[in-house]
């Protein structure tokens, strides 16, 4: 059992409409949260309490502040052992772990539910909370229910590919891969476009699109990804500057929620964030242009906002402060990467970062990690491999992804990803011979080449839809 807690609402705060402090009889319900594709609905003003239903009022509408009220919590969706996490704000502040009743001093009062989250090996569920009658008055001896109903969202709890396939997304539950298996996807996605994938803090599903003269943006919204079937996007976007094809070989949001994009013009282009929640023609506000970003391929950002960036002879890194302003000027670290054993000149094409900020990398068919300490560093670097091992030479890997057991999936030959055990990434194995998956997924719903998405990401990753900290 976990329970994460944050009263920001970019993670996952239940939207929540004041209204006039007056008593109600009534439960007014507001709309689905980000996990239900729904917009919140303005609750409507009672009639004033009772005395049994919604509280006291003073002559000309006024709360009554003396005394004290009864405050009913009715929490519903969540399974054995997740715990809401709820917080009321008033006269007498309360952060509430389960439902039932509570004894409040009178008066005005907003009740406010988070996003929370059960345990699980590899891929959590995220539950979304919906309130009802959520600002309510409670005047002495009297009482007010408020309903938490919590739903999971249903992009959570799977692992995520772009299929290679008619139907573009595949989603496979984590219960079904925690160990060799052959299957389907559970969930299987009609949508326009399905190159390189990334989700934002919601859950919803960003794409590239992979035709000429088509969009080259689309988001499936998480409510959409629950069941098989054709989708079409919420949102659609094009940028008109990236006139080569194909368009897009890689995006990753940073930590403000800016859709960063590695172009097949040799550049990076940025989208900002309120760009993105419209449909239409888009240009980058930040564009960065080196000379040294040569056949850019996966990009990827630390924990520190640092933006890294694979393709060509080496691995280069973008400071932070840097990614506001176009530029043209060098990257700040440019990574010369050999093999852990011998000395073979890897070429990183794909990234990501584990929990402790060590940087795992891809190289056809290379898998290679470079320790967080050999990665603050400035000019042109060279560095061997923390860890280095092969995979089938068949397989072509496109991003991995961590999951919460520390496992890093990649795809590899057609019809099969995996899982490699943090036993396996903890040792180096000689160059031409391949190590094998720990868990081996066998699928008629993939081919291969193709990148992987988790949602929500694990704890502790330098990810824009990773869990919050606690």
């Amino acid at each position: 059992m976990m329970r994460l807690r944050s009263l920001v609402p970019m993670l996952g705060l239940a939207s929540i409409a004041l209204f006039a402090a007056a008593c109600t009889d009534d439960d007014v319900e507001l709309g689905g949260g980000a996990g239900e594709g729904g917009e919140p609905q303005e609750p409507e003003p009672g009639l004033g309490g009772d005395g049994g239903a919604g509280g006291n009022t003073n002559v000309g509408g006024a709360c009554a502040t003396d005394g004290a009220g009864t405050l009913v919590l009715d929490v519903t969706g969540l399974p054995d052992g997740v715990d809401p996490d709820i917080a009321i704000d008033g006269p007498d502040p309360q952060a509430v772990t389960s439902d039932g009743s509570l004894s409040l001093a009178s008066g005005e009062y907003v009740v406010s539910a988070a996003r929370v989250f059960d345990e699980d090996p590899l891929v959590r569920t995220a539950y979304e909370p919906t309130i009802t009658a959520p600002s309510f008055c409670l005047g002495a001896d009297a009482s007010h229910t408020v309903k938490v109903s919590y739903a999971p969202i249903p992009s959570s709890n799977k692992l995520w590919m772009a299929s290679g396939k008619d139907d573009e997304l595949a989603g496979f539950s984590s219960a079904d891969i925690s160990e060799t298996a052959a299957l389907d996807a559970s969930v299987s996605i009609d949508t326009p476009g399905a190159g390189s994938i990334a989700f934002d803090k919601d859950g919803n599903l960003w794409a590239v699109g992979p035709t000429i003269g088509g969009d080259m943006l689309v988001r499936i919204p998480a409510a959409e990804l629950g069941e098989s079937g054709t989708r079409e996007p919420d949102t659609t976007i094009k940028v008109p500057e990236i006139d080569c094809y194909p368009f897009i070989n890689h995006i990753a949001f940073d930590p403000h929620g800016n859709l960063w994009l590695s172009a097949c013009d040799e550049a990076l282009h940025r989208l900002a964030a309120e760009d993105l929640a419209t449909s239409g023609d888009k240009e980058s506000d930040v564009l960065l242009a080196a000379e040294e970003i040569i056949n850019n391929q996966g990009i990827a950002f630390d924990a520190a906002g640092n933006l890294w960036v694979a393709g060509g002879p080496t691995l280069n890194r973008f400071e932070a402060a840097r990614l506001e302003i176009s530029d043209t000027d060098a990257p700040d670290l440019q990574l010369s990467v050999s093999a852990a054993l011998g000395n073979t000149v890897l070429g990183p094409e794909e990234l990501a970062f584990d929990k402790a900020g060590n940087l795992w990398g891809v190289s056809g068919f290379t898998v290679f990690q470079i320790a967080s300490a050999d990665l603050d560093q400035t000019g042109e670097k060279s560095v061997k491999a923390n860890v280095s091992f092969d995979i089938d030479v068949l397989a072509l890997p496109s991003t991995p992804a961590f999951d919460d057991g520390n496992g890093l999936w990649l795809s590899l030959s057609d019809g099969h990803f995996g899982r490699f055990s943090p036993t396996q990434l903890g040792r180096s194995v000689a160059a031409g011979t391949a190590v094998t998956p720990d868990v081996l997924i066998t699928t008629d719903s993939v081919t291969s080449g193709l990148p992987i998405a988790l949602f929500p990401a694990p704890q502790g990753l330098p990810l824009y839809h990773s869990l919050p900290e606690e």
